[in-house]
């Protein structure tokens, strides 16, 4: 649906009406006019063009609608320690750069408008606040060491300049310093320490010394005593993330804006287009090419617009938003937008293949390095430092490729260390595991052998026995051979009776007694039965 943003421009119309009228007297000058068309033709293209441009200034509009916005309109200033411990090495490369590192990570985290300002013993405004984070990353990169030309720290002279300019929460990156007294009235003061222990300072000549001693420089807490929050940075982003979630709630703005897309330029190249054929003498060859030049021209008279809302979306953190405009653009730098919101949005294997689509050589060092990041995101350690080392060869002075190419292969270092001591731990384990299963074996084969021998003798005592036994009783059958088959029948019989009612238990069994008989040959031959007992761990059948 075409709508009108100045439908009132229609009026104009007016003067048309009276141009056409038959009785005005109307007089063209004849050098303006060509030959070749007539002046009723060159009458009609001057009208069309006329028509055209009407409704140019009209501002024909489509997809108008109204949009829900949660702005972020919280403020924050960020302000740099510069003096000269800051030149301090205990974190890498020095205490200062390590700060700068921090204060990137705030900005890319915060939502809202952000000013920087640079300290030592006086305090300067190096930003005021903007959303640009593309120009307060290159404006904190600028601050080197040129500008330290001090020592010591004045934080009452920063709070002093802060107030004097509006400013009511700020953030302080610094190592801290001898503060007894200060005046933070009106000022919401978070502080995050720079250093971990007292280290020297490097300076052109070697390191700084004072009397012939090495001067060495620690970390200041007092400042603590007069700051709402307080935190000594490390690596990783968990301090960021914390100084921004306790401190820095999101203060939301609700609006709501009309958008719609524009369609004045399509009116208004036609009429221009018109009024040229008016006015000048062009081949009837001509024309159709002007025509097809027009409508090919469609496809990107309206990508300014997009971008500049593409644009918006991202600076106000609508990353899903920036990323469905900037696809809507076919070239290499909207393709590398739409890879930053993926980016920014968290999906970064998305992101990465985007990036990796990108045929410009202007932002070749950029995808590579924006790459890097992903990969690391991922997990991809190695595959993100070729990446990094690929960026630095097209820029060697990059000094973020430089920070996270160092950060990654110290973490790699851990982790190939973590690993050899987990394979030398493994290797302890199991050869403590196989010293106790060789104990168990020799102390099992030792039983065994115990129990062999108990066994032998066993088996000779009852031999023994059983030869007494049966002496015993060939000697009885000698003297009362009556008695004993009287005996002997008794047995049987008793016998007999019990195994007709009774079932023994195998582990009760006796040895089998055999009746005598007048042949002694065979009796002889018959040794008695003995148990067996159940196998224990550690034996085999073998082994009875």
């Amino acid at each position: 649906m075409v709508e009108f943003l100045y439908p009132y421009s229609f009026f104009l119309l007016v003067f048309l009406i009276m141009f056409f009228r038959k009785d005005m007297k109307y007089n063209i000058n004849p050098k303006l006019i060509a030959n070749k068309y007539s002046t009723k033709l060159k009458k009609i293209f001057l009208a069309i063009g006329y028509i055209l441009l009407v409704i140019s200034l009209a501002r024909p509009v489509t997809d108008k609608k109204e949009i829900n916005t949660h702005m972020n309109i919280k403020k924050v200033a960020l302000a740099l320690d510069i003096s000269r411990s800051m030149l301090a090495s205990d974190v890498y490369p020095n205490r200062l750069t390590f700060a700068k590192n921090k204060m990137k990570q705030f900005i890319d985290k915060f939502n809202g408008d952000i000013a920087i300002m640079a300290f030592s013993d006086t305090a300067f405004l190096v930003s005021p606040y903007t959303t640009d984070k593309n120009t307060l990353k290159y404006l904190l990169n600028n601050i080197d060491t040129s500008y330290i030309t001090s020592t010591g720290t004045d934080f009452q002279n920063l709070i002093d300049t802060a107030k004097n300019l509006g400013y009511k929460d700020l953030v302080v990156f610094s190592d801290g310093g001898d503060v007894k007294k200060l005046d933070t009235q009106g000022i919401n003061l978070y502080v995050l320490l720079i250093g971990n222990k007292p280290s020297p300072i490097k300076t052109k000549n070697g390191f700084l010394m004072n009397n012939g001693k090495m001067v060495l420089v620690g970390i200041n807490k007092n400042i603590a005593n007069f700051a709402k929050f307080t935190k000594i940075a490390i690596t990783g982003d968990s301090d960021i993330n914390s100084l921004i979630s306790q401190n820095f709630q999101k203060e939301v703005n609700n609006k709501k804006i009309v958008v719609y897309k524009e369609l004045f330029i399509y009116p208004l190249a036609l009429g221009l287009i018109f009024l040229f054929m008016a006015f000048y003498s062009l081949p009837k060859k001509i024309l159709p090419l002007f025509l097809l030049f027009t409508i090919q021209a469609k496809a990107g008279m309206l990508d300014w617009y997009t971008l500049n809302q593409a644009k918006e979306a991202y600076n106000h953190g609508n990353y899903k938003q920036s990323y469905q405009l900037y696809s809507k653009i076919d070239n290499d730098e909207a393709k590398y937008n739409e890879a930053n919101s993926l980016y920014k949005m968290k999906k970064y294997k998305e992101a990465l293949k985007l990036y990796s689509e990108i045929k410009d050589k202007k932002l070749k060092e950029k995808t590579l390095y924006n790459e890097g990041n992903c990969l690391a995101k991922i997990g991809e350690i190695n595959e993100a430092i070729k990446k990094y080392e690929e960026a630095l060869k097209i820029n060697p002075n990059d000094k973020d490729a430089k920070y996270n190419l160092e950060l990654l292969k110290k973490h790699k270092k851990k982790k190939q260390n973590n690993n050899q001591n987990k394979k030398k731990n493994s290797k302890n384990n199991n050869k403590q595991k196989d010293n106790k299963n060789n104990k168990k074996k020799n102390n099992n084969s030792n039983s065994n052998k115990k129990q062999q021998k108990q066994n032998k003798s066993k088996k000779k005592k009852q031999n023994k026995d059983s030869k007494k036994q049966q002496k015993n009783n060939h000697n009885k059958q000698k003297t009362n051979p009556k008695k004993l088959n009287q005996k002997v029948d008794k047995q049987n019989k008793l016998k007999k009776f019990k195994n007709k009612n009774i079932k023994k238990p195998n582990n009760q069994t006796k040895p089998i007694q055999i009746k005598p008989t007048n042949n002694n040959q065979i009796f002889n031959k018959i040794k008695s039965q003995t148990l067996m007992v159940p196998l224990s761990k550690g034996e085999s059948k073998n082994e009875w």
